[in-house]
């Protein structure tokens, strides 16, 4: 048996669906089955999965060496009460399945894991696969809630939403509390999937607005493994792991607002989001056809209105589920002046609060892809929101 493997999974057979799962998506995984010892155990180098039982037995893990995080632990367990959730957080689980959780929902939950474990700046957000209800305008549809998080959601509906769309959501009957039964926000994505049927459905993620401190707390309870009725529950905060400071020449500002993006091959504007600004780029929700590497030509409007400010800026980071980071090039000082009061204007990035909520500091890009900006191509770009 190797000593390491990306993924160690230990159970006695009844964790035979995790198998499968890791086996979909191509995981470097040990499968260890009734082992006779568990010292010698190969290392989990990402995420080690363990049955109740056999967490129990392994009790508290020795600390990684060489100043590395210890990897995700993830037990599945038949049972689920106060106790043992309190035994499992002492030991060092990070997250507590119940074994009647859908196929669907931890799958969704172990490729997360996989996912972002070269990224642990916050929490994962938490799948959940309850049923709930969705209200648009006049029409409330039925929902599936797939994932969780304190500032975004995202579910699956059979007809799609438009970006931009403010919805009201209804928590799963389990879920909710004397202060929070329902959470709001605007729709940021909505993408058509193929549904577990084979039918066409559409996953729709929001950004959540602000919550009052009681609905608030209620939210966290549910997040941080303390509500009695999630069947998915986080116990411990993943380990961080080292990464190199990052050097910003200027202070980034957050806007979650709309961002209308418009590219070489459509004349209809896309509607995508826009995450932070700095005079030095801008981070964007992501957008299909968007790659490193292109040239896109930025209309940035601010809250005043008026005209727009056109700037040149270029692909050059894909941050994932977080979207894509971009910096201007060839900016001129009278641009780069202008950029620095429109970055004034907004809220800074740990205030989402009031004021974002309520549309101060909003600012609206058209986005234009270009292979070679021309005066023409600006002009265009302008003149589109003209």
């Amino acid at each position: 048996m190797d000593k390491s493997a990306s993924v160690v999974l230990l159970d006695d057979g009844e964790l035979d669906r995790v198998r499968v799962i890791l086996e979909r998506l191509g995981a470097d995984f040990a499968l260890c089955r009734r082992p006779e010892s568990l010292s010698d155990l190969p290392v989990a180098r990402d995420l080690l999965i363990t049955s109740g039982r056999r967490a129990l037995e392994l009790g508290a893990r020795k600390p990684a060496e060489d100043g590395d995080p210890d990897p995700l632990w993830l037990c599945v367990h038949g049972q689920d009460f106060g106790e043992l959730r309190n035994q499992l957080r002492d030991l060092g689980v990070h997250y507590l399945v119940h074994s009647a959780v859908d196929q669907e929902t931890l799958r969704l939950l172990v490729g997360m894991l996989l996912h972002d474990r070269d990224e642990r700046r916050t929490r994962v957000r938490l799948p959940l696969g309850g049923e709930c209800h969705v209200r648009v305008g006049r029409k409330t549809i039925s929902a599936k809630l797939l994932e969780l998080s304190s500032s975004a959601a995202r579910f699956r509906v059979s007809a799609p939403l438009e970006a931009g769309d403010w919805i009201s959501l209804d928590l799963p009957d389990e879920l909710r509390g004397a202060a929070l039964d329902a959470l709001s926000g605007h729709v940021t994505r909505s993408d058509r999937e193929k549904g577990p049927k084979g039918g066409a459905v559409w996953s729709v993620a929001v950004d959540l607005d602000p919550l009052v401190p009681d609905a608030h707390g209620e939210l966290e309870a549910i997040l941080s493994g303390s509500h009695p009725a999630t069947r998915i529950s986080a116990l411990n905060e993943p380990s961080r792991r080292a990464a190199p400071r990052e050097r910003r020449r200027t202070e980034r500002r957050a806007y979650r607002r709309r961002v209308a993006a418009l590219t070489s091959d459509a004349d209809a504007p896309h509607v995508v989001l826009g995450h932070d600004l700095s005079a030095d780029g801008i981070r964007i929700a992501r957008q299909p056809g968007v790659r490193v590497g292109q040239r896109l030509a930025l209309g940035l409007y601010g809250a005043a209105g008026g005209a727009p400010l056109v700037v040149e800026a270029e692909v050059v980071r894909d941050h994932g589920a977080r979207g894509f980071g971009l910096e201007f090039r060839g900016v001129r000082p009278e641009q780069r002046k202008n950029l620095e009061e429109l970055v004034a204007t907004l809220a800074p990035l740990e205030s989402l609060g009031a004021d974002a909520a309520t549309g101060r500091g909003l600012v609206v890009s058209e986005v234009l892809e270009t292979r070679a900006l021309t005066p023409r191509t600006l002009a265009r770009a302008k003149s589109q929101k003209a």
